[in-house]
């Protein structure tokens, strides 16, 4: 019986030990999980005196609270006293390195406070009080310190160590500074200009706009593209000189590059991913687009105004942050609400790509006698052609009215526009770094918000003419196989492509022209072998109309309907007759 008790006993002391042992670990797993949600729900604020980004570090003089935004760049809060920045920015043998502007913006037009040997010999164009990490122009430190207000963002850059570099700086990093924490998931507020306001969520951003397209072979991997876009693109200075303060390890300093990989990445938005795979490079592509935008609103509508290849790509990130985050502004910065806009409406934003395309018009059909050019080296052209290149380019005719077309900086210029299809950039820096964001802009169904009919028109015509001219692969037809890989694949099925099928006529007097091959039409980019043969006493002298120079026999590409006068003179070097 007492054994019997015993085991009763120990049986309920086991129990209760049991009973006990599960309590604790209840309380252990409840406190761990509260652990694990308060650490889940700070990781984008927390207090901290020292952050780094990019080989970049700022050093504060206290604990303040900070966090992330969606694609990474830091925020904190607060009036900001800022000790140390590493590396710092100081002045070695006469030249300061290693600046940072605060707020910076395209009114400033070149002169910045990043590196005073910024332009090399184009330069200086330095403000040293723009750089306001040397306070009194001297190394910031705890007893001088940078003191940031609320409502401002902080560019911090490392520079390249030597000089004479474009771009000249190696990388950069921003620090926004708030009034109060960014909600989860925020946007960046543009560096550029000083309105801060915190706009955008990526919770907004709509995954229904973005085609599910089966890849092409060449297509990159996801993190290489996902790359390009991980570090801000700095490009508030204006025109080609902007290539200088483009950073190395941020982003291409050259337009066509720029546009290039912007096409790319535009691209790879619209193929099967899963929305979670396409988070990253969605987000920063919209962040890049967000910037953009603002350095138009904070007067850098002529920004990238057409200069060459130096202005291409700006405007798609711009409408397509437009269209996925559902902002008016944004997706109408091609303004198909105002009638007549055009370079010369009070309210144009002048897109490399956009300036440079046009149709054909009673403005570009010159008419005999030419107006003459001198160029300041005494080179001197008529009508249409480009001094510094010493081309005295073909002109547009009456056959040539309503082609979609392409001039340097026909929005500024139009004298140095012209048919000739082996114009200087024509392509080798423009065209052949467009077609990822055109076609883009197609799948997405936007070409009439981007409001330039011309542009898609001559993409057509481009790339129809290369593909001809020099086949598929030659870079310049796309810089990017990828972009060439998908345009051919995927541009029939968006919308009527552009085409026309080119005549070609021939006048000669004193002598023929024989075609090789002769057709009353040719395909776009179709390339001919023309001979001139001579009639007995004449000799052959040259071309004229839609074709210049003496070489013959000569081989032309049928990018256009052309007209081409083979000229004969009279020999001079008749044979003589001996008397009998």
């Amino acid at each position: 019986m007492a054994g019997k008790l015993w085991a009763s006993k120990s049986n309920r002391q086991l129990g209760h030990d049991m009973e006990k042992i599960r309590r604790f670990y209840k309380k252990a797993i409840t406190r761990i999980y509260f652990l694990l949600l308060i650490l889940l729900l700070n990781q984008f604020s927390y207090a901290e005196r020292q952050i780094s980004q990019f080989g970049i570090t700022w050093t504060f003089d206290k604990d303040y609270p900070v966090g992330r935004f969606a694609n990474g760049d830091y925020w904190i809060v607060g009036l900001v006293t800022i000790i140390r920045i590493e590396p710092p920015s100081t002045e070695i043998n006469g030249r300061t390195i290693n600046g940072s502007m605060l707020n910076p913006s395209p009114k400033l037009g070149t002169v910045q406070g990043y590196d005073s040997t910024m332009y090399g010999s184009y330069g200086p164009h330095f403000d040293p009080s723009l750089n306001v990490v040397r306070p009194n122009n001297k190394d910031l430190t705890a007893s001088n310190p940078l003191i940031l207000q609320p409502h401002s963002s902080l560019v911090s850059t490392i520079s390249i160590a030597d000089t004479g570099h474009r771009p000249q700086l190696k990388t950069a990093a921003i620090l926004s500074v708030l009034a109060e924490s960014a909600p989860e998931g925020s946007f960046r507020p543009s560096y550029c200009g000083v309105d801060k306001t915190i706009k955008f969520n990526k919770n907004q951003l709509d995954y229904s706009l973005l085609a599910n397209l089966k890849p092409v072979p060449s297509r990159p991997g996801l993190a290489k593209v996902e790359r390009y876009f991980e570090r801000p693109w700095i490009d508030h200075v204006p025109g080609w000189m902007g290539r200088y303060h483009h950073p190395a390890e941020n982003m291409p300093d050259y337009g066509r590059e720029m546009a290039t990989q912007i096409g790319i990445g535009a691209l790879m938005l619209h193929l099967n991913f899963t929305k979670q795979e396409k988070e990253t490079l969605l987000v920063r592509f919209v962040q890049l687009g967000i910037d953009l935008y603002r350095i138009v609103q904070d007067g850098g509508k002529v920004n990238w105004v057409c200069n060459g290849g130096h202005a291409s790509g700006r405007k798609y990130p711009i409408l397509f942050a437009g269209l996925v985050l559902n902002n008016s502004d944004m997706k109408n910065i091609g303004r198909p609400d105002l009638p007549g806009y055009n370079p010369l409406h009070q309210a144009y934003v002048h897109f490399g790509e956009d300036d440079q395309v046009f149709y054909v018009s009673d403005e570009d059909i010159y008419k005999p006698p030419y107006e003459m050019h001198k160029y300041h080296d005494g080179f001197t052209y008529y009508g249409h052609g480009k001094g510094d290149k010493h081309r005295d380019y073909l002109e547009y005719k009456e056959h040539h009215r309503g082609m979609p077309e392409w001039g340097i900086v026909h929005a500024t210029v139009r004298n140095q526009d012209g048919l000739n299809w082996d114009a200087s950039y024509r392509k080798s820096c423009t065209a052949n770094s467009w077609a990822g964001f055109i076609l883009a802009t197609h799948i997405m169904g936007a070409t009439d918000l981007w409001n330039h009919d011309a542009l898609f028109d001559y993409m057509d015509r481009y790339m129809q003419v290369q593909k001809q001219a020099v086949g598929v692969g030659n870079w310049t037809r796309q810089q990017s196989k990828f972009t060439e890989s998908m345009w051919d694949y995927y541009r029939p099925y968006y919308g009527t492509v552009w085409t026309m099928s080119p005549a070609l006529n021939i006048t000669a007097t004193g002598g023929s022209v024989k075609k090789i091959s002769d057709k009353a039409a040719y395909a776009l980019g179709e390339e001919v072998i023309l001979k001139a043969v001579a009639d007995a006493g004449y000799e052959f002298m040259g071309w004229s109309g839609d074709l210049a120079g003496t070489n013959n026999p000569v081989r032309i590409i049928m990018h256009a309907n052309r007209s081409i006068v083979a000229n004969f003179a009279v020999s001079n070097n008749l044979p003589v007759l001996e008397s009998k």
